[in-house]
């Protein structure tokens, strides 16, 4: 009888383990939000483009001179000058140098929300549904990369400092 339970719980065994491996579900891990740029942005959300195109924000990198942009120039406290002026500056994703990010020159939506990559998904997939976001469905990933006194600084004057067309 021994002998019998013995032989059954070796066959039992490993067909619980092909079992339990064949249900598993071959989930990736999920990958980090990446930013997409105000143009992603403005396809949904065109009224706050509009708003955000009359800013400073939007004109940071222009506003920048020459002389300032390489990672090299640092400030005081030394982050490098163009951390303030582009989008995603240091992060996973975010903006590299004016050629490969084109797309994240100047402060934009992603600033202060967050990359949103995952929330532009979301959204293509509920469109396609033909859905809404819900009430407590997560409506965009926001990370707040940055604060705005990381930039705007109350106790010095970059306009003073660096000239008239200086942010601060």
């Amino acid at each position: 009888m021994r002998t019998k339970a013995l032989y059954l719980s070796g066959l039992f065994v490993p067909l619980l383990l092909v079992a339990q491996v064949w249900g598993e579900k071959d989930e990736k891990p999920q990958a980090a939000p990446t930013y997409i740029g105000a143009k992603s942005c403005k396809m949904c959300h065109n009224r706050q483009h509009r708003g955000w195109n009359k800013m400073k924000h939007a004109a940071a990198w222009e506003n920048l001179p020459a002389d300032f942009r390489a990672p090299e120039k640092q400030d005081a406290k030394g982050r490098a000058c163009l951390s303030c002026h582009v989008t995603g500056y240091g992060q996973p994703g975010g903006f590299v140098n004016a050629t490969e990010s084109k797309h994240l020159l100047g402060v934009q939506c992603e600033s202060c929300h967050g990359p949103g990559s995952k929330h532009k998904a979301l959204a293509k997939e509920l469109s396609a549904a033909k859905q809404k976001f819900q009430a407590g469905q997560e409506k965009f990933i926001l990370l707040k990369p940055t604060g705005c006194a990381d930039c705007h600084n109350p106790h010095v004057s970059y306009a003073k400092k660096y000239g008239p067309k200086a942010g601060g």
